[in-house]
């Protein structure tokens, strides 16, 4: 009996242990600065005014583009939201966050998420708080590695947080989440809900400096008791009361600055929602502008190590009497002066380094412009000749052949850096991730020399996945080798769901068995019914000597 007792003590214990375990997995990287308030903006969130708002209008708000690594977009990701929702779903992610899926009455969702503590930088001003909605959910529910589905009422408060659709459980389709959490309450007592609406102007504006805008709003209250207060803040110091203000926007720069209009609705309980608009004021006129273009390359180039590249610019000046004079910065050190340039690009790496090229025209009062291209050096192929054309995908579907059993141009070869960004440069080929069942190809077919001493096949693979399970692959990618006829040769390797992970990984194979023959680089992802598995793969070589 004493020897039960214990056992059933160690099992209780090694349970209890198991949360703590998951966390000390790992931390997440994507935007972390963001996720737990060690990035410098975090003190422009008002801590001691949290805003009551909806999942519908979360949800309706635009998306950054590009999401930015290490900043927030205000006035989004400056307020701390406050929710009433219906928790769904939850689970305990490789990241250590607890990801929580809120659903609104009309079945719209959002995510929000609860960093570690461990996970949380010591300057965060989010700390505490973190601290105190984890243990607010720790206590009523213990978190496992798989989705548990719960429908509980939640009154969820959080920072809010633009994140990368990658497939996320629950998301928003601009991706917006609490992120982090800061305080969860189950089962919340009702509360009063506004939401404040802009009816004019129906969009955003650019204006010319000393222009005055009419604004009207308008708000709905829960409570059919509480009175509403209104008020307006125009991002420039200016602020107006009521449900409508005029406003006079100026800009006395010689560049163009960006006004964030904010309308506010208040019930007499304290709820809040807010409403934005943006105002771009151009500068004073009789302001000098100069607005410089970069006219060749026509867009970001890729090249070897060694090469040189030709650039040329051009600019323009609103004032006529002014002179202007030019310069260039490579990125690497490297500068030029005049409207037209060459510069050699060299990487003793052994991976792919981006340069970003600065063409700067400054006129004779001081008024500058510039514009830039990015430059990608492949690094110096000591190991042989590359057999392939178009390896790194910086020319499109040139080269390659791509499929996809749901149409739309097979494997995607694109720029898309916001959801799967590039391994190097600014292009990959991303197969499959669609969470439906489907088969993606790739292929290029080369001809290796009959003289060749060695062949080797190598590329970049990044996987994401939806999938919760660690042992069952139910979305794979095949790299095989083809004869010309499209008969397997040979299977080089197999992925998986479970090979998701963070960042690209390296993978290499001997083909020299191949030479003298022309054979088909062949990658083949197929997916199941649900849950998406990403297979992106970006700069390929086969190199023989």
């Amino acid at each position: 009996m004493a020897h039960s007792l214990l056992k059933r003590t160690a099992v209780a214990m090694f349970l209890a242990l198991l949360p703590a375990m998951a966390q000390a997995q790992s931390c997440g990287v994507e935007r972390w600065s963001v996720k737990t308030g060690t990035d410098p903006d975090a003190g422009l969130v008002s801590l001691a005014s949290p805003q009551t708002n909806t999942i519908a209008t979360l949800r309706g708000w635009p998306a950054p583009n590009p999401i930015p690594a290490n900043n927030r977009v205000s006035p989004y990701e400056t307020t701390v939201w406050v929710i009433n929702a219906t928790l769904t779903e939850f689970k305990l992610e490789n990241d250590s966050d607890i990801h929580l899926v809120l659903q609104d009455a009309n079945g719209l969702t959002m995510i929000a998420e609860i960093p570690a503590p461990a996970c949380v930088g010591a300057s965060s001003p989010f700390a505490s708080g973190i601290s105190n909605a984890r243990s607010e959910f720790t206590a009523v529910y213990t978190p496992t590695t798989s989705f548990q589905t719960v429908s509980v009422p939640v009154k969820v408060t959080g920072v809010g947080m633009f994140d990368f659709l990658h497939g996320q459980t629950g998301v928003a389709p601009n991706g917006i989440e609490l992120h982090p959490v800061i305080d969860i309450q189950f089962n919340p007592t009702a509360s009063n809900t506004v939401s404040a609406t802009i009816t004019s102007p129906s969009g955003n504006l650019t204006l010319a400096s000393g222009t005055a805008v009419s604004f009207a709003g308008s708000a709905s209250d829960s409570s059919a008791s509480a009175t509403l207060t209104y008020g307006w803040t125009f991002g420039d110091g200016g602020t107006a009361t009521g449900a409508s203000a005029n406003h006079t926007f100026t800009n006395t720069g010689s560049t163009a600055v960006t006004r964030t209009v904010t309308f506010t609705a208040t019930d007499s309980t304290g709820a809040k929602g807010t409403a934005t608009r943006t105002v771009t004021v151009n500068p004073a006129a009789g302001t000098n502008t100069v607005q410089a273009t970069i006219t060749s390359p026509a867009g970001s180039v890729t090249v070897a190590s060694g090469t040189a590249v030709s650039f040329a610019g051009s600019a323009t000046d609103s004032s006529t009497s002014a002179t202007l004079s030019y310069g260039w910065t490579f990125g690497d050190g490297g500068t030029a002066t005049g409207t037209s340039a060459s510069h050699t690009f060299t990487n003793t790496g052994t991976t792919a380094v981006t340069r970003t090229v600065t063409f700067t025209a400054t006129d004779s009062t001081g008024v500058s412009g510039s514009a830039t291209r990015s430059v990608t050096v492949n690094p110096a192929t000591s190991t042989g000749t590359q057999l392939l054309a178009n390896p790194g995908f910086e020319s499109g579907n040139t080269a390659w052949s791509n499929y996809s059993s749901l149409g739309g141009g097979g494997a995607v070869i694109s720029s898309d850096m916001t959801n799967e960004p590039s391994h190097a440069g600014s292009w990959d080929a991303w197969l499959n991730g669609y969470g439906s069942t489907d088969t993606d190809t790739l292929s290029q077919s080369v001809a290796i020399p009959a003289t060749a001493t060695s062949a080797t096949l190598s590329f970049w693979l990044h996987v994401d996945t939806a999938e919760t399970t660690t042992s069952t692959a139910y979305d794979k990618l095949l790299v095989q080798v083809q004869d010309s006829g499209g008969t397997v040769l040979a299977t080089l390797g197999t992925f998986s769901n479970l090979n998701a992970g963070s960042g690209y990984t390296k993978r290499s194979y001997d083909l020299t068995a191949y030479k003298g023959k022309t054979v088909k680089i062949y990658f083949k992802g197929t997916e199941d019914s649900s849950y998406q598995s990403s297979f992106v793969v970006d700069d390929a070589a086969l190199l023989v000597q």
